[in-house]
């Protein structure tokens, strides 16, 4: 295996033969998912594919935000494919990548920024067990230690046990041992507890909650396998905390679903799902997603819908012959059923599933006009924060048996701040686009949001306005006294249950009308609901992944308006109010 030499035929290998075109190949692979009618791919699979083709496209316009290069992805996946097999018995001595490990690697590595470096910082590669997801990373660590130069860089395979941080990291070993025309090419030694590249000072170890405490530790790329898997994200944390001003660095994320914990990977899940379904307001150009998984309408028996999760299924009979067998003893064996669907359909646990189909309400988009919609009666709703983050003031109208709705929110920019820290942009973009009032401070201006207020009121008119009176007291007192129709909403699942319900049922009808809010989209995507004895639910803000107030907002509104909020009395749900 000699050294990498760039070569103007991106499809040639080292050797000076011909190799496979792999971007042709993951390009191919992405045009097939999104053209997909044979339920082969899955929903977060085929927004995936759909960001590939379009982020192509944005490569080669006008001044792009980064470009792609055919040569990089083209030998990053040569370089795996003349690494050996490691376990179990293959047709081929080398690996031989199947393309849905090719439309991974080719992304990956392919795309770069301006300055030549790889465009993504952290990739998420998440699929059912048993599809090579640790051999695939291991190979990924090993070329970028032989092939991405990064003076002194530290590789580490991370988890929160030594023997589960081993894994990628034997994995990895165990190929450049087996491989002397690598450790020859590149100066690789391999050692108990570290592979090594003297020429650039480089090293590859595992590493694991306890060991990631020590002093000197400066990760240039961690693979962290199985996520889901862990309880907290102290170790997470440690490892960022400790990157330092890396060139490139990279932060590998792979994982099949577990069972819902506290630790770091149902933020990170969800962020991935936002992601793709283009709710987060901002690009975010450094992460890469590809998501295998069933979908959540797929029968967890149709064995057509397993592809969804196991994408080697159609090159690998063992494989699916172990599904068929697992599948049949989940059938009979209810204790079974949860791990099979977990482990091999990679579905999320039923526990914390999203209320609201985005599919669904992405379709509600249309118009608002606010100047047509103010000679109609309206309901509003106000959900006031404690005093550090997110305040919603909506507004609501019935028209011809469509709901209308428009909003305002404000931040506070101590709470943008804090969001731009961790990487997370989305209230900075908003501000940005006009979509989010920030008000000076750490704390939010009440005297803003009252002057809005006031001014909707004098000209919309709403005839009732649903509060909670925890956060809203001083301004509900003074907007009271001045004749304003405030009305307290009980915030209970008696009261939030029919507007609930309704909403549910009017957007899935195509009966809501939201303008395509991003943070009401965004505040939609987060919601998760809490039910009481009688089935009755509410919108459930401490298990909700981020913030729900404007969904908050626009139940109180719907509240009021069916009349339903009388100390949670629901006999006037029927006789709800309809503007013709």
């Amino acid at each position: 295996m000699a050294k990498r030499q760039r070569r103007t035929n991106s499809a040639t290998t080292g050797s000076g033969q011909r190799g496979r075109d792999f971007v042709a190949i993951a390009e191919q692979y992405a045009r097939d998912a999104v053209a997909d009618r044979s339920g082969r791919f899955g929903r977060l699979l085929k927004l995936g594919a759909q960001r590939f083709l379009a982020d192509l496209k944005r490569a080669r316009g006008k001044r792009p935000p980064f470009k792609f290069d055919a040569w990089h992805a083209n030998d990053a996946c040569d370089f795996i494919e003349k690494l050996p097999h490691v376990e179990g018995v293959w047709d081929t001595p080398n690996i031989v990548l199947h393309p849905s490990h090719v439309f991974f690697v080719v992304q990956l590595f392919g795309f770069r920024r301006l300055d030549g470096t790889r465009r993504f910082t952290s990739a998420l590669f998440a699929v059912a067990r048993k599809n090579a997801k640790s051999t695939l990373v291991a190979a990924i660590m090993l070329y970028c230690l032989c092939c991405e130069d990064e003076p002194g860089a530290q590789l580490v395979s991370a988890a929160t046990t030594g023997s589960q941080a081993r894994i990628i990291w034997n994995v990895a070993k165990r190929m450049a041992e087996k491989k002397a025309a690598l450790r020859e090419a590149f100066g690789v030694e391999c050692w108990a507890n570290s592979v090594t590249r003297i020429e650039i000072g480089a090293s590859f170890k595992p590493i694991n909650s306890k060991a990631s405490t020590q002093d000197g530790l400066n990760p240039s790329h961690t693979a962290l396998d199985e996520i889901h898997a862990h309880k907290t994200g102290d170790l997470l944390n440690v490892l960022q905390s400790a990157a330092g001003a890396r060139r490139s660095p990279l932060w590998l994320f792979a994982t099949t679903e577990g069972y819902e914990s506290p630790g770091p990977w149902p933020e990170l899940r969800h962020f991935a799902k936002q992601l793709l379904e283009g709710v987060l307001g901002v690009s975010a150009d450094h992460f890469l997603v590809v998501f295998y998984a069933v979908d959540d309408e797929d029968d967890d028996f149709e064995e057509r819908a397993w592809l969804k999760a196991n994408p080697l299924a159609d090159a690998n009979p063992h494989l699916l012959a172990a599904i068929r067998k697992e599948a049949v003893e989940a059938r009979a064996m209810p204790g079974k059923l949860a791990e099979f669907r977990i482990k091999r359909l990679n579905r999320q646990s039923s526990s914390s599933k999203a209320l609201i189909d985005l599919r669904k309400w992405n379709r509600c988009g249309g118009e608002i006009d606010l100047d047509w919609l103010a000679q109609f009666p309206c309901w509003a709703g106000l959900d006031l924060s404690s005093t550090t983050d997110l305040t919603a003031w909506r507004l609501l109208w019935r028209v011809d048996g469509k709901w209308y709705t428009w909003g305002r929110r404000w931040v506070p920019e101590e709470a943008i701040a804090h969001r731009t820290q961790r990487g997370a942009n989305t209230y900075a973009a908003w501000v940005e686009s006009g979509h989010l009032s920030r008000t000076a401070g750490d704390s939010v201006d009440y005297a803003a949001i009252e002057a809005a207020i006031r001014e909707d009121v004098t000209r919309f008119r709403p005839q009732a306005i649903a509060f909670d009176s925890w956060n809203a007291k001083d301004i509900s007192n003074r907007l009271i006294e001045d004749g304003l129709p405030m009305v307290q909403f009980i915030q209970g699942p008696k009261s939030y249950h029919p507007a609930m319900q309704e909403i549910d049922r009017a957007y899935r009808a195509g009966d809501l009308v939201h303008g395509g809010d991003p943070v009401l989209r965004w505040c939609a995507s987060n919601l998760l609901a809490r039910y009481d004895a009688n089935m009755n639910m509410a919108p459930d803000k401490k298990r909700s992944p981020d913030k729900i107030d404007d969904m908050a907002a626009l139940y109180m509104a719907v509240g009021v308006a069916l009349g339903a909020v009388d100390e949670g009395n629901l006999d006037d749900f029927l006789g709800a109010p309809v503007i013709a």
